[in-house]
């Protein structure tokens, strides 16, 4: 386990996290209420006091404040929290108040609030789509090649050879596929089907349920199959590999060494680390035919369970963990925008284990959680914080999504509501309805953090 981040790398990573995707957000009303020709009186990054600030030739503050969990677009004219007119419009010329928020079209309204969650989604389908553009798609064929100890998947049935092609009838191409469809329900019976012999086969799975603790010593409840994945198939050499030497090539199967069957991948070195510079005979598949072919085993060193050093045999071979595939750019958007509705997806479906009971709500996590997972995402390298940037920014759109007075999407209820009415609701229910998901909101805020708290080592988590 590798020590956490400190607090000023903490305290940094957060900040560059979460100041660009409240930027973006918030850009995303003032650009489309800038469009209908909304003015904007306030534009701010943070909430409570000022810290920095000005005010360009159109009207807007543009400022930094000093609480740095989120900010807003104040437009003209949404001065109250259902955006209704209010006595101080009184005096205004008709070309100020056609400026105003409130008396724009319904669609114009619902566009503007919409386009903040709209915004963090397409932030994150272009960095997504950017790793596709950049490293290609991982292709690996989900065959089963062994078993772990005590495997759900083997209980229910699945055998060695068999080729998983879809999980609870969502499709899968890769053994990349698998993890996502599998590890967010610990304990449940997902349906697995699979290629046997040409044809399918399904069978329920109760996933196993296990804890797993990450490098920082983050816990978390995993759902597993108990699958070994890594067919003994050569994908490339290493080092003055004896078994290149040998005529082994890349795409053989290995299928014995010596007396012993190999089934998959990791059964290979204990067969060999004992029999440094010897010859042994190695079966492998080549275009459907047998060869035996006999390698003199190369030798490495390493350190025995007392710290002893020792000459280990080798092969000289990695396994095939299957190819990178290349992406053009329209693939990769489409790959990020499903990628992207894979993680709402499972976003629902936690919400729904934790209040269906499956998963505590110690699960949920607030700003406390979201900067220390920052940290640790940040010491990873650039790759992996833009990574999580990305995560955020989805978790992000969907919060605000969700019909809560208060949130966009308590806004956009207000006006789904308004074209159903023919009419806008009352301010007062407006106002009442608000100031309801606003203290909702509070309250879950402050449950989060002080479950952030809780999980933190210094308090005992």
């Amino acid at each position: 386990m590798t020590g956490s981040p400190n607090l000023l790398t903490t305290i940094f990573a957060f900040l560059l996290l979460l100041g660009p995707l409240v930027l973006v957000h918030e850009l995303g009303h003032y650009l489309v209420g800038r469009l209908f020709g909304v003015k904007a009186n306030a534009f701010s990054i943070g909430f409570g006091k000022e810290l920095a600030g000005w005010t360009d030739r159109r009207g807007t503050r543009w400022k930094l404040s000093a609480l740095p969990l989120g900010g807003y677009v104040q437009f003209a004219g949404d001065m109250n929290p259902a955006s209704a007119p209010s006595a101080a419009e009184d005096g205004l010329t008709a070309q100020e108040r056609a400026r105003t928020f409130h008396v724009k079209p319904l669609w114009q309204r619902a566009l503007i609030v919409l386009a903040g969650p709209l915004t963090n989604f397409l932030v994150a389908v272009l960095i997504i789509a950017a790793f596709y553009a950049a490293y290609g798609k991982a292709v690996a064929v989900p065959e089963v090649a062994n078993f772990l100890p005590g495997s759900p998947a083997q209980s229910a049935g699945v055998e060695i050879g068999d080729r998983i092609v879809a999980v609870d009838g969502r499709h899968v191409d890769s053994v990349t596929d698998v993890p996502q469809l599998v590890i967010p329900f610990p304990g449940r019976t997902i349906s697995l089907t699979v290629v046997r012999e040409g044809r399918e086969v399904s069978l329920p799975v109760r996933l196993g349920d296990r804890t797993e603790t990450d490098r920082f010593g983050n816990q978390s409840r995993v759902g597993e199959l108990g699958i070994n994945f890594f067919v003994p198939k050569i994908g490339a050499f290493f080092g003055d590999s004896a078994a290149q030497k040998a005529g082994l090539k890349v795409g053989d199967r290995i299928v014995a060494v010596g007396d012993h069957a190999v089934r998959s991948f990791d059964e290979i070195p204990p067969l060999v680390e004992n029999q440094a510079g010897r010859q042994v005979m190695v079966t492998v598949m080549r275009a459907g035919e047998a060869h035996v072919v006999p390698v003199t085993l190369g030798e490495m060193a390493a350190v025995d369970a007392q710290g002893k050093p020792v000459r280990v045999g080798v092969l000289g071979i990695r396994p095939d963990t299957g190819t990178r595939v290349p992406v053009g750019v329209i693939e990769a958007v489409g790959l990020g925008v499903g990628n992207c509705f894979d993680t709402m997806h499972l976003m629902v479906s936690g919400i729904g284990q934790i209040f269906s009971g499956e998963r505590s709500v110690k699960e949920f996590g607030g700003p406390i959680k979201i900067a220390k997972y920052s940290g640790e995402q940040f010491s990873l390298g650039w790759e992996a914080f833009v990574s999580f940037a990305a995560l955020i920014s989805i978790n992000l759109a969907f919060i605000n999504l969700l019909p809560i007075p208060g949130l966009d999407g308590g806004h956009l209820a207000f006006y789904a509501a308004e074209m159903v009415r023919r009419k806008p609701l009352d301010v007062r229910s407006q106002e009442w309805a608000i100031r309801t998901g606003v203290a909702f909101v509070l309250a879950l805020m402050l449950f989060v953090t002080v479950n952030d708290l809780a999980s933190l080592p210094i308090f005992g988590g």
